[in-house]
């Protein structure tokens, strides 16, 4: 399957496991108030506030109108300011500063370009979802966003805790409530986006023999082809050591997560029949289906995948739609 980018606390890293530990179990709940920022608005960040004087957020996690702010982007007429994009580069190299990651080496200069490319499509992807959930009406309420903050720094084990670990790695309090706050819009649009999916859908259950030279696959389909048992010749010459003990069975999966070849010609199959050569970037393979159901539940983290998949659908429409300018030098 191709690789989803989820628009969460993707760029403040040490952030995110806070957020995800902190939020993993929270329901969406945000509700309806007329109170997004207008398309057109310029937006900018208040002031970073000192922690322990500070246990709520201010506005509920939202920028505070300035009439003087330089832009890093500009999405469908609203700013996203040149100092929130900064503050999050800046943090997000600290990040990988602390993953030994020489940031003047030539290994470094590229993985820090390649940083602040992604802290800029970030930011103008919560823009897109926050636009997109201020057309239904959604909007978090400042308890609800004060609600997480404070689950936050229970997990961390304490405001004393908390602010050593903002500290630590140069966050302020306003960091945590902004990026809550673009996790309730993405949460609560995910939610709209998929709620329609299917959760059962046709599946096949494969097994595979995996080659890396033609040869020897050509040698092991005419031992299959003459009664060899599947199984037992996986074991014996199958490359994939993750399935090659259990006579290469993969499991049941639906269309959507194998490579486009394997895919094709494992659906194409009739229950005991046997592929022919099959070749996908990870190598040759000779597919055998075990059974097929035409209405399988997914597993919880095949919905996932799908849900995931369509949320990125839904955000490459949106920016296929918007009109981004970008200020800055990626």
């Amino acid at each position: 399957m191709r690789q989803i980018r989820f628009p969460f606390a993707i760029l403040i890293l040490g952030l995110v496991l806070f957020l995800l530990a902190a939020c993993d179990d929270a329901a969406p709940n945000a509700t309806p108030a007329p109170q997004a920022p207008p398309a057109g608005a310029i937006i900018a960040t208040a002031a970073p506030q000192a922690q322990t004087q500070n246990k709520e957020c201010v506005n509920g996690g939202r920028f505070v109108a300035q009439t003087n702010t330089q832009p890093a982007a500009r999405v469908n007429g609203v700013v996203i300011p040149l100092v929130i994009y900064e503050r999050q580069a800046a943090q997000a190299q600290t990040a990988l500063a602390q993953q030994g990651v020489d940031p003047n080496s030539a290994q470094g200069k590229e993985a820090v370009k390649g940083l602040r490319a992604q802290v800029l499509a970030q930011l103008i992807d919560d823009a897109l979802v926050e636009q997109a959930a201020a057309k239904q009406n959604i909007e978090p309420s400042d308890d609800e966003i004060n609600q997480r903050v404070r689950q936050v720094i229970e997990d961390a084990g304490g405001q004393a805790k908390f602010d050593a670990y903002l500290g630590t790695n140069q966050l302020t309090l306003d960091d945590l409530c902004q990026q809550i706050r673009a996790n309730v819009f993405s949460e609560a649009m995910m939610t709209r986006v998929t709620q329609t999916l299917p959760t059962q859908v046709e599946q096949a259950h494969v097994a595979h023999i995996l080659f890396a030279k033609k040869q020897d696959a050509e040698d092991a389909l005419t031992k299959l082809k003459a009664g060899a048992d599947f199984g037992a010749l996986a074991k014996q010459v199958s490359q994939d050591e993750a399935t090659r003990d259990n006579g290469g069975d993969l499991g049941w999966f639906p269309r959507g997560v194998m490579p486009p070849e394997f895919e094709q010609a494992a659906f194409a199959l009739q229950p005991g029949e046997i592929s022919g050569i099959v070749s996908t970037q990870l190598g040759l393979h000779i597919i055998k289906v075990l059974a097929r159901d035409a209405k399988r539940a997914l597993t919880p983290e095949l919905l996932q995948n799908q849900r995931l998949a369509a949320f990125n659908t839904w955000l490459e429409e949106l920016r296929a739609q918007a009109k981004i300018d970008k200020f800055v030098q990626e």
